[in-house]
């Protein structure tokens, strides 16, 4: 009895401690920069992107989605019914915001050791899992300042591209932006040696939010290569994926349009699904 009153007693420190770990404690800011087309190497996109860190758990997201969500969760909050939202002021607000250019939602756990990543594409959203643990840094006799932390450098050859990190054991956090982690400090800078794809640290905050809320709904669950198949079929022939959707009513120069936008995407974070 004694060893069952035990045992009980361990599963709900777990999970209290678990629960405690996915509410962050900080808010680690990113600057992103990538190139969508290899072609076209002075054509950058941009976004904002932010860390949420806790004990246990950590949440990799654009920022702009994130407020997106907050404005659309404050409004329905405000009323029980949809037909008493103000939806003219609503839809003009979040018109007004700047619109999230990289779209994934990175979640990291170090109880479960995986990362799930949530991805929106078109009108669908999807999900799949990776092992959290990377293995193969090789850490340098380098070092630099950044936002006043001392930084050393560290390399990395990850999904086809190789990759320079500096990273700060001032911030005893095994974490950074993407899916990187696994070094002895907060990773603040990171970019690959063609400089298509780069993550900089521009600041820090505190910050409680619930990660687990930062999910999507209705997800299609895959594999991982399977999703970049999906992801890659679907960009290849836009009007196939549009079929039966509500953009189907499109006109045919549109959908070109939008089909040439998506053939100059032609330049993945990840060149190889490992």
């Amino acid at each position: 009895m004694k060893k069952i009153s035990i045992f009980i007693f361990l599963i709900i420190l777990s999970s209290s401690m678990q629960l405690r770990g996915q509410i962050s404690n900080q808010a680690f800011f990113y600057s992103a920069t990538y190139t969508p087309d290899s072609t076209d190497v002075n054509n950058k996109g941009t976004d904002y992107m932010i860390l949420w860190a806790g004990d246990y758990y950590s949440v990799f997201e654009s920022y702009y989605g994130y407020q997106l969500d907050s404005v659309q969760a404050a409004a329905s909050k405000q009323s029980n019914s949809p037909k008493d939202l103000n939806m003219t002021a609503l839809v003009g607000s979040v018109l007004s915001m700047k619109k999230p250019a990289l779209k994934f939602r990175i979640h990291k756990s170090w109880a479960d050791e995986q990362i799930t990543v949530y991805q929106n594409i078109f009108f669908d959203n999807y999900v799949y899992i990776q092992p959290l643990k990377m293995e193969g840094w090789n850490i340098e006799d380098q070092y630099k300042e950044i936002l006043g932390f001392k930084c050393q450098k560290a390399s990395i050859h990850y999904a086809g591209r190789d990759f320079i990190a500096w990273y700060s054991e001032e911030i005893p956090l095994s974490d950074g932006p993407y899916v990187f982690n696994g070094l002895p400090g907060l990773i603040m800078q990171i970019e690959d040696v063609q400089n298509f794809y780069s993550f900089e640290l521009i600041g820090i905050q505190s910050s409680s939010i619930k990660m687990s809320e930062r999910v999507l709904p209705k997800t299609i669950s895959l594999s991982k290569n399977q999703f970049f198949l999906t992801k890659n079929a679907l960009f290849k022939d836009v009007r196939k994926a549009l079929l039966g959707k509500p953009s189907s009513s499109v006109s045919d120069e549109a959908i070109r349009s939008v089909q040439q936008r998506y053939d100059k995407s032609n330049n993945p974070l990840e060149l190889v699904v490992d």
